[in-house]
């Protein structure tokens, strides 16, 4: 008599089982069909680390901040390319020209 009772219940735990593989396989199908994202991004907003001399040669940009020295101020220029040279002093220093007149 258990015989009769446990075959009926595998059977339906193999469906079950069956159709839920099914599933899966369905969403992966699914999945498959969207279009691939790129493994890098198509823009970097990063600033990338340039290879720059450790001197200091300051520069004032037009963003209002201070660069080390002119090839700091280039790689960020690679950023913003709008980016220009306010002064060859600090940002928070008065320039010499402005005193002067």
């Amino acid at each position: 008599m258990k015989l009769v009772t446990i075959v009926p219940v595998v059977m339906v735990l193999l469906c079950l089982m069956a159709a839920a593989s099914d599933e899966n396989k369905a969403a992966t199908r699914r999945w498959s069909l969207l279009p691939k994202r790129p493994s890098t991004p198509r823009w970097d907003l990063s600033a990338k680390p340039c290879a720059c001399p450790r001197t200091y040669k300051p520069l004032c940009a037009s963003n209002g901040q201070t660069y080390n020295n002119h090839c700091a101020f280039k790689c960020a220029k690679q950023l913003n390319a709008t980016l220009s040279v306010k002064a060859q002093a600090r940002c928070d220093e008065p320039d010499v020209r402005d005193i002067l007149v």
